[in-house]
């Protein structure tokens, strides 16, 4: 942001320049001056089509769906990679409006605009791996979309479209662990952690499988891990002291239940 700045105080008046700074803006959650900045970019420059995108996500962010897909829909016929992010921000809403139906069309979409783009396959993926939805409100009815096989399939395109993404190798992974495949599952989340090392979110998904194997020490190295890098993650914080109590009491496991890792904000 303050590169940007001291580029437009310098007269570099742009519309890449304010889709930039109001990334920026967005990326730190002051989405009124992200807006502000789109919407005068999208009035001065309409034919600036990253412009209307970015301006989509800033709306979506700050809770004004309604608006955010009026925007997409306005750029709906575009195509190649930028098509794709089109129907995939349209897909998030539905996602999150518990539309999971319409939600899949879009991503099908996006496949279609470009099935180059690593993201199109691996949100279809994200979907198809769902037990709930991220708040429950749709209660067990996105279980009708649930299709390992799918969701495997979808992460590994994304993977083979970009390796260096981590997010489809920790969903793979988790994935297979599901499938109870730790020789497949925990090379993916190793793979993850190797790929973000900083991500606290990785650490606590593979200690989910640790303590769910009953191997309290390596959960607890996880654990520990990831409260180290986020501090105020009070999930991880809970779970490490459960953690370090069943290792103290010497218990042997827990039941084998499914992992549910829900996507950070």
């Amino acid at each position: 942001i303050v590169e940007i700045n001291s580029l437009l105080a310098q007269g570099d008046s742009s519309c890449r320049a304010f889709q930039i700074r109001a990334s920026g803006f967005r990326r730190a959650m002051k989405y009124r001056k992200s807006i502000e900045d789109l919407q005068y970019a999208v009035e001065r420059w309409p034919e600036c089509h990253e412009a209307h995108l970015e301006l989509a996500k800033a709306l979506s962010d700050s809770g004004d769906t309604s608006h955010a897909y009026r925007v997409l829909q306005k750029i709906s016929f575009l195509t190649n990679r930028i098509g794709a992010e089109v129907w995939i921000e349209k897909s998030k809403i539905h996602y999150y409006q518990d539309a999971f139906d319409q939600s899949l069309e879009e991503l099908n979409e996006a496949i279609r605009r470009d099935s180059t783009y690593h993201l199109s396959w691996y949100y279809r993926g994200y979907l198809h791996s769902r037990f709930f939805d991220e708040d429950r409100s749709a209660g067990a009815s996105i279980q009708r979309f649930l299709n390992f096989d799918q969701a495997i399939s979808d992460f590994s395109r994304s993977i083979t479209l970009d390796p260096e993404f981590p997010d489809a190798w920790f969903q793979r992974g988790i994935v297979y662990l599901n499938q109870f495949k730790p020789e497949k599952g925990l090379p993916d989340l190793d793979r993850a952690i190797k790929l973000y090392p900083k991500y606290s979110y990785y650490y606590f998904g593979r200690a989910e499988y640790y303590m769910r194997e009953g191997k309290y020490n390596l959960a607890i190295q996880d654990l520990e891990k990831a409260v180290k890098l986020n501090p105020e993650d009070a999930m991880a914080s809970k779970e490490l002291q459960i953690a370090k109590d069943s290792l103290a009491a010497n218990k042997k496991g827990r039941n084998l239940s499914l992992i549910h890792i829900s996507e950070p904000t």
